[in-house]
């Protein structure tokens, strides 16, 4: 048996149990909550009224999505993953676990987001760039930021002080070379990607 949190007037966000999501079909429909074939959400998770999932979708426990949610088809999203109200994400995304995102964010079609991302309000991320690497992901979304694991700096930040920041966490020097090459990628991609 799950639990799934739905608004009620005048309760806020209340409980649901089932154990297939058809039998939620009279309250999803209540709220405008339209969900595709094969979506699969984890235990806790909260949807807002006006939700859209496309067909396959995958929400790992305790996710919140705001009012106005649309998800394309086959987006994932990690445990814990947060939306605000109106996001759109396209087809096959997928968030890591604690993704934030701010109201009216925007992903393009097969955005993929690390462990832990934020990204504001209104972001619009019509193109994105994600790399599973030797030690940890290097995420990078149109912005004049990278984020490595944890860590997030600007690109300038990353190429003047990579070395010192991959010798605090224990890189070898071999990572260090592979990690630089990402940013220098980056870099380059950036001049043409930029979003502002």
């Amino acid at each position: 048996m799950k639990t799934l949190y739905l608004w009620v007037s005048g309760k806020g966000w209340t409980p649901f149990q089932y154990n297939e999501l058809s039998e939620l079909a009279a309250e999803f429909e209540a709220r405008n909550i339209k969900l595709g074939n094969g979506c699969e959400l984890g235990n806790g998770c909260e949807l807002g009224n006006l939700c859209e999932l496309g067909y396959e979708c995958k929400l790992g426990d305790l996710c919140e999505l705001g009012n106005g949610c649309e998800l394309g088809n086959r987006c994932e999203l990690g445990n814990g993953c947060e939306l605000g109200y109106e996001c759109k994400l396209g087809n096959l995304c997928e968030l890591g676990n604690g993704c934030k995102l701010g109201n009216r964010c925007k992903l393009g079609n097969l955005c993929e987001l690390g462990n832990w991302c934020k990204l504001g309000d209104g972001c619009d991320v019509p193109k994105s760039l994600f790399i599973s690497a030797s030690r940890h992901t290097v995420s990078y979304w149109g912005e004049d930021v990278i984020q490595i694991g944890c860590k997030r700096y600007t690109i300038s930040e990353w190429q003047k002080h990579f070395r010192k920041i991959g010798e605090a966490e224990g890189y070898s020097t071999e990572q260090m070379e592979e990690y630089k090459g990402y940013i220098d990628l980056i870099a380059a991609m950036h001049k043409t990607w930029a979003l502002h």
